[in-house]
């Protein structure tokens, strides 16, 4: 890659600065993506659940409710906590309303990466192809003794500037691969979670209602 860079920096290349740009912007996203998925939304459904569950059933809603924290499952679940006095189907309509507010927040930014992916990929292309044009213009007029090394570095210019696309483009794709399966991940967790929490509320009810 540092090969690549100092072949497309000598001769002043246009695309070596767009490439670069994008991979300063791709590296922004994978950050700021990782901060958010893997810490901030970072929580273990199972046993956050099951805290809950204790406190709901002792009749302790309002501890349940100060348990939960900043995490988007956390969120999801504390609406439906507030409504703990309400229907059971009060209770999952607040719940879904504070999914959808949950949910596009781990989703965003990651289609991101994919466009800066496909960006890599096609300033690479048009750097081999302006490379190449270069390098059969020069040829054209060029002494017949030094046409063989006009041609040999003007393909190396075109190959470096494929190359430090593919170079850019490559790490993008996995990374997003990572972090698109993180978000299904906690998505599904949210769902999950919020079904189990609806269900807890119809059976504290159901008691309830049978104690009377």
């Amino acid at each position: 890659m540092i090969h690549a860079i100092k072949e497309l920096y000598n001769i002043g290349s246009m695309e070596l600065w767009f490439q670069l740009g994008v991979s300063v912007f791709a590296l922004a996203v994978i950050i700021e993506r990782i901060v958010v998925l893997y810490f901030r939304s970072s929580l273990d459904p199972k046993k956050f659940f099951q805290e809950v569950q204790k406190r709901v059933m002792s009749g302790n809603v309002d501890d349940a409710i100060r348990m939960c924290g900043s995490a988007p499952i956390a969120k999801v679940v504390k609406a439906g906590l507030l409504k703990s006095e309400f229907r059971v189907i009060d209770i999952e309509q607040a719940m879904d309303e504070a999914s959808l507010e949950a949910i596009p927040e781990l989703e965003k930014r990651l289609p991101y990466l994919a466009m800066a992916s496909n960006a890599a990929v096609l300033i690479g292309l048009l750097g081999t192809i302006e490379g190449m044009i270069q390098c059969f213009a020069a040829v054209a007029g060029a002494d017949p003794a030094k046409k063989s090394a006009i041609l040999s570095k003007g393909i190396s210019v075109a190959m470096n500037a494929t190359a430090l696309g593919l170079m850019i483009a490559i790490p993008c794709i996995v990374v997003h691969s990572f972090l698109s399966a993180k978000s299904v991940h906690l998505v599904e967790d949210i769902k999950v979670t919020s079904a189990a929490v609806v269900n807890l509320f119809r059976i504290k009810k159901a008691e309830e209602e049978a104690e009377l």
